[in-house]
């Protein structure tokens, strides 16, 4: 794929590279009305005296072929959740990744628990079992394997890894509905495994997240954990731990039913759509997409591709200043921040709960810690990639990319040295 040299790029007064504007995004219609009005005609909005939750909790164990799903206020509520039924002792020490969002590190703290950050590998982004291995201690407890951008990280290490310390791995699928690993699901493969329904998710209802288990003892600890220890089951109200209220109401789980319904359309549409994008980007000089390993399948919650300056000659932020300019909106440095988490004053200053260092104890995160990761932030680029968009598009986008990177790498060639 390779452009006109004489076609100027849009920052410098030549045509845009998306001449056709993106289709409008509807993700809510009549199945999300009916099943909402059938809640407020139930006069029932609370889960415990409703069917809204309970049934998206079936059916969403059974999309996933897991025998139990606890249903929760968000994905950040989720992620607590999971950590909180393997009710591990404040000070212990969770190996997580230095890519991920605070949301996935809020219940961590929460619990007293100490984040130990591994880097990412250099081609997905996803946890790097080699720096998992480097980061056990004595002091580990769990590993938090998150699945980045709709591509899962590599289980079948990060697992073993786990049995061999004697620790649990909880699966963050936030960004993950429908991925594969070598033919399973991205939340199929760890004791626990948690979800997001938040805005911005394939799917969402505002804010909502699912706990899944196969196991009776997690699947109950869940239950309470959401409901402040309240054991409604057995009609107790004796709280004998501390938990939050992190319930999800009827209005949530009605719309949550509907957005399942699409979730299998949605999933194949957006591999698709991404693995075109792919192969058109496998041949742009200086840009590669996501490594995606042969058996495993891509649902791309982001787009993500990355950049190399040798011989672009061009920052991440100079790139996608000419990329946006072409009517192709994406960003640089990534989704949080653009830092790894570890630079957030959270860390730096220890100070999760104000006039404490709790939970960190000595534990410090210096600049340096996870060099994969920290470049990172100055060689990718993000976007988003919707299932509603035509191939079109996405043949507009990869032109758009291809203009800007054959722009870029002439005039680096042609630099003196």
């Amino acid at each position: 794929m390779r452009p006109d040299p004489s076609e100027k790029l849009a920052l410098e007064g030549g045509p845009k590279a998306k001449r056709t504007p993106f289709p409008p995004r509807k993700r809510h219609g009549e199945l999300d009305k009916r099943l909402l009005e059938e809640v407020i005609d139930a006069d029932v909005l609370f889960y415990w005296f409703g069917t809204k939750v309970r049934e998206f909790e079936r059916r969403f164990a059974a999309f996933y072929g897991r025998r139990h799903c606890v249903a929760c206020s968000s994905g950040t509520a989720a992620v607590h959740t999971a950590l909180a039924v393997l009710e591990l002792p404040p000070g212990s020490e969770v190996i997580t990744t230095s890519i991920t969002d605070m949301g996935g590190l809020t219940g961590l703290l929460y619990q007293g628990l100490v984040p130990v950050f591994a880097d990412v590998e250099p081609e997905t982004l996803n946890l790097d079992p080699a720096s998992v291995r480097q980061r056990l201690t004595a002091r580990t407890r769990a590993i938090i394997a998150t699945h980045h951008a709709g591509l899962a990280a590599d289980m079948d290490a990060l697992t073993a890894i786990g049995r061999e310390a004697g620790v649990p791995v909880i699966e963050d699928c936030a960004q993950a509905y429908g991925c594969r690993y070598q033919g399973r699901l991205a939340g199929t493969m760890t004791p626990v495994s948690a979800f997001s329904l938040n805005h911005f998710k394939h799917i969402e209802c505002g804010s909502g997240g699912m706990i899944l288990t196969d196991d009776d003892g997690l699947r109950y600890r869940a239950a309470l954990f959401i409901d402040k220890c309240y054991q409604r089951e057995e009609g107790i109200r004796d709280p004998f731990f501390l938990a939050p209220n992190y319930q999800m109401t009827e209005l949530q789980a009605a719309v949550a039913l509907a957005q399942l319904e699409r979730l299998p359309e949605i999933v194949e549409r957006r591999n698709r759509l991404g693995s075109r994008l792919d192969q058109a980007l496998r041949e742009i000089p200086g840009v590669t997409p996501q490594r995606v390993r042969p058996g495993d399948t891509h649902t791309y919650f982001l787009y993500l591709f990355r950049l190399d300056p040798e011989k672009l000659g061009a920052t991440a932020e100079e790139f996608s200043v000419a990329l946006n300019a072409e009517g192709i909106p994406n960003k640089a440095h990534l989704i949080t921040g653009g830092m790894p988490v570890y630079h957030y004053r959270i860390f730096q200053q220890r100070s999760a709960f104000p006039g404490s260092s709790y939970p960190f104890g000595d534990r410090t995160y210096p600049k340096g810690l996870c060099p994969v990761a920290e470049e990172a932030f100055e060689r990718w680029i993000t976007m988003d990639l919707f299932e509603h968009w035509s191939e079109n598009d996405i043949d507009e986008i990869a032109h758009g990319i291809a203009k800007v990177a054959w722009h870029f790498a002439r005039r680096h060639a042609a630099a003196p040295v």
